[in-house]
């Protein structure tokens, strides 16, 4: 498997997925890092669940796993000295010129087109579509399905719902949140 273990920062839903694209990256995750006590020794897709004191070793390389943008925000600058992976789903398509930053996870069928940029610590969910020369700044959430259309820029934080579209040229401010099966005509 290539590069260090993975800690993943959350065991939810989001994590989840998180660990099984990391997987199917060939990426091994060695833990599951939570606050919640109770969730502390359990196992989530055979892989344990940590508390949020137990000691990181030095080579981990982190992934936030939580969807919550603010949440991911706290802990990406909790643990800015660390390294954090950027995990791309093998079913994912990605022109060969894309730049991902670290953090960042693509999920399964979601397609990353020539010329696009995609910022530290976001999300491109699973079938999103992110045509030509789009820019995502750090911390965007792009919900299952949705399509941002070339050119769409989106601020820090900036939330696309599923399956909503974006038209070509559109600019999304920074923590704006675009409903689920919205249709975004002008800038937000």
């Amino acid at each position: 498997m290539a590069g260090a273990p993975l800690w993943l920062l959350g065991a939810g839903g989001h994590a989840k997925v998180v660990a099984a694209t990391a997987r199917a990256a060939g990426r091994e995750v060695a833990a599951l890092v939570d606050p919640r006590t109770e969730m502390s020794g359990t196992r989530v897709l055979g892989v344990t669940v940590v508390g949020e004191d137990e000691p990181l070793p030095a080579d981990a390389e982190l992934v936030v796993a939580i969807g919550d943008n603010r949440v991911r925000e706290r802990l990406a600058k909790r643990h800015a000295d660390r390294a954090f992976a950027t995990v791309v789903h093998p079913r994912a398509v990605m022109a060969e010129d894309v730049t991902i930053g670290p953090g960042t996870v693509v999920f399964a069928n979601a397609v990353v087109q020539p010329g696009a940029r995609v910022g530290r610590h976001a999300i491109v969910n699973t079938g999103v579509i992110v045509e030509h020369d789009c820019r995502l700044g750090d911390l965007v959430q792009v919900a299952s399905g949705a399509t941002l259309a070339g050119a769409v820029k989106a601020g820090e934080g900036a939330f696309v719902g599923a399956g909503a579209t974006v038209l070509p040229g559109v600019s999304l401010g920074a923590w704006c949140v675009v409903g689920a099966g919205a249709v975004v005509v002008d800038d937000v």
